[in-house]
């Protein structure tokens, strides 16, 4: 079925979260630094309909040589055969994007590879720690189910042992996938870093220039909206002007009534 055009997304910022929408907690907390440094070099309000192979082919020319490099080039890869499967773009888009070829060089022993960063609100570090916990006291219970599954010899027609040991390494991944986002993790709450662009994951605190009234949001995925608690997405009227933008600028939110403007205090 072909994609209508009240389907499309407005513009790269919305097929970005809309792709970012459709992953796992996990992977998309991985991919986001990637996907949103793209949508920033690209243009976060070009449509997305407007991507041309020589820009992406530029995209792919501008990023570092190596795993690092090759690691967003393959997150946006994806991003855009999502939106190829959607009918948003070409199927052969993706296709441009290809990683630098280098010459292998042999690492010194004290060289490490470079991890990207993930930006985390103290409440979404809580909330992951807490998971992390819970699955580890999972984890023990399912051991238990092991021991006494194998407590039957016969292994080979014994379905709850093989169904435990299935739960069992589900967890292990799952326990060493939340290890490792949280050990990269940096808190971004603790101070306005210069520079600093608004993003998904970022909190945003704005001030009216006209009532110097101020406001705070939390820029997140549409699963995890909540306006009440200042929880917004990027595809809202606030996350949408404020998307790519950085402290000390000024933007316009346009409303069904009114348009508003407001100063970017801080991102954090």
């Amino acid at each position: 079925m072909t994609e209508t055009q009240n389907d499309r997304p407005a513009d790269l910022t919305d097929a970005a979260v809309a792709y970012l929408g459709s992953l796992s907690s996990g992977k998309r907390e991985a991919v986001t630094p990637a996907v949103m440094n793209f949508v920033r070099w690209y243009g976060a309000h070009q449509s997305i309909d407007k991507i041309a192979p020589p820009k992406l082919g530029e995209y792919a020319e501008s990023q570092p040589s190596g795993e690092d490099g090759a690691a967003k080039i393959k997150a946006v890869r994806e991003m855009l055969a999502f939106a190829a499967r959607q009918n948003w773009i070409s199927s052969e888009m993706s296709g441009h994007l290809k990683v630098r070829k280098v010459v292998a060089r042999v690492r010194s022993s004290n060289s490490r590879p470079a991890v990207e960063k993930l930006v985390l609100t103290t409440d979404k570090q809580a909330e992951m720690t807490a998971e992390l916990a819970g699955l580890k006291e999972r984890r023990v219970h399912v051991i238990d189910d092991i021991k006494r599954a194998a407590a039957d010899k016969d292994l080979k027609e014994n379905a709850p042992y093989h169904a435990a040991r299935e739960e069992k390494a589900r967890l292990d991944g799952k326990i060493k996938e939340l290890e490792t986002l949280l050990k990269h993790a940096v808190v971004g709450e603790q101070e306005c870093a210069a520079g600093t662009m608004a993003d998904l994951g970022r909190k945003v605190t704005l001030k009216e220039t006209v009532s110097g009234i101020q406001r705070t949001y939390l820029l997140v995925t549409p699963r995890e909206v909540n306006p009440k608690t200042g929880r917004i997405s990027p595809v809202s009227p606030i996350g949408k002007a404020v998307m790519g933008r950085s402290a000390g600028e000024i933007v316009e939110v346009v409303a069904p009534a009114c348009t508003v403007k407001y100063l970017i205090e801080c991102i954090e």
